[in-house]
């Protein structure tokens, strides 16, 4: 197949080769030389050709992705499967075990499409070309892998990303890139909404909101008038992995535009005496089961690793959907 023009003007990129498959962004045009699909593998059409099993591919569905961008290169790690009502955790033992690290090794393989995100809208692609398994960092081992970045010209800023295998991932449109900047006024909000949440939760008070808090993000959230505010505040401790004393906790807020204020409409309380540490921050947002919402990607930091966890808004407001099992108060040695 030779010749594809995408239904944007053009990615900014770079001349690559990997596995049979050039990509090349010249003059207004994404041309790509290519075999037989890479992504034929993760059905099972032509699993001899990767040296794969069909029935290692077929035990597990379609994946989200988290990438992180690192100078012209993005790496990325399996979050969880994706399926109609949102995430399914990726088994980690069982019968399927080798099946399943089969299956997810054949996935991130040298030639591997994945379609990236920023804040919800579709802005690039990766083509992998290198792998490895991580087990240092996360509470889960899972494979890690890297590519050259094709990105829409106007969101070259752009460092972290959700990705999909090209199947669902080619069927979101483009979209226009943003990244927000907070105003003085969601600044004061956040410490309202944190002040709110620790009565509301019964945590102890800090000497100073300002002092812990640790991140702050600015959302545009689809159905809002104006954007939402995200904050992470963390008491007696850092946002990062590592050992927390008993007395820390960690609370994160979302804050949703209702008129002159702003409405407190998801709160995260995780003290480490009862739970263990796990302090969570924002990582990005899309409409990854397509009902319409977008949900949001949380990282959350440990005190010997760090997992994902994800909200989303249904019919009750805003609620957490999915956390990685090794992530839980009973996996971390919390629960009291």
């Amino acid at each position: 197949m030779i010749g594809r023009v995408p239904p944007w003007p053009f990615l900014v990129g770079i001349v690559m080769a990997a596995s049979g498959c050039d990509n090349v962004s010249w003059g207004g045009f994404y041309l790509r030389l290519e075999g037989p699909s890479a992504d034929t593998a993760a059905t099972g059409e032509d699993a001899s050709r990767t040296g794969s099993s069909p029935d290692s591919t077929a035990s597990l569905g379609h994946l989200l992705y988290a990438g992180t961008r690192s100078g012209d290169r993005v790496e990325v790690v399996p979050v969880a499967e994706l399926t109609g009502a949102g995430l399914r955790p990726i088994p980690g033992d069982g019968e399927e075990e080798e099946l399943r690290l089969e299956a997810l090794r054949d996935r991130l393989q040298p030639g591997r499409e994945l379609i990236l995100f920023h804040q919800g809208v579709r802005m690039g692609m990766l083509v992998v070309d290198e792998w490895e398994w991580v087990a240092d960092s996360f509470c889960q081992p899972r494979p890690r892998a890297s590519g050259p970045l094709l990105l829409l010209p106007d969101a070259s800023n752009a460092q972290r990303f959700l990705a999909m295998e090209r199947a669902p991932g080619s069927s979101y449109p483009y979209g226009l890139y943003q990244d927000l900047s907070s105003e003085y006024d969601q600044r004061v909000a956040s410490l309202n909404l944190g002040s709110e949440a620790v009565t509301r939760v019964g945590a102890p008070w800090p000497p100073s909101l300002l002092d812990i808090r640790r991140d702050l993000q600015i959302l545009d959230l689809p159905g809002e008038e104006a954007p939402s505010v995200m904050a992470t505040f963390v008491h007696e401790d850092e946002l990062e992995v590592g050992p927390a004393p008993d007395d820390a906790y960690a609370l994160l807020v979302l804050g949703e535009p209702r008129g002159p204020r702003f409405e407190l409409t998801y709160t995260w309380y995780r003290p480490v005496d009862t739970e263990g540490k796990g302090a969570p921050r924002y990582f990005s947002r899309m409409d990854w089961d397509r009902d319409g919402e977008e949900e949001i990607l949380l990282e959350v930091l440990g005190a010997d690793s760090r997992w994902f966890a994800a909200i989303h808004r249904g019919p009750d407001g805003w609620q957490t959907s999915f956390q990685d099992p090794c992530g839980t108060p009973e996996a971390q040695g919390g629960g009291g």
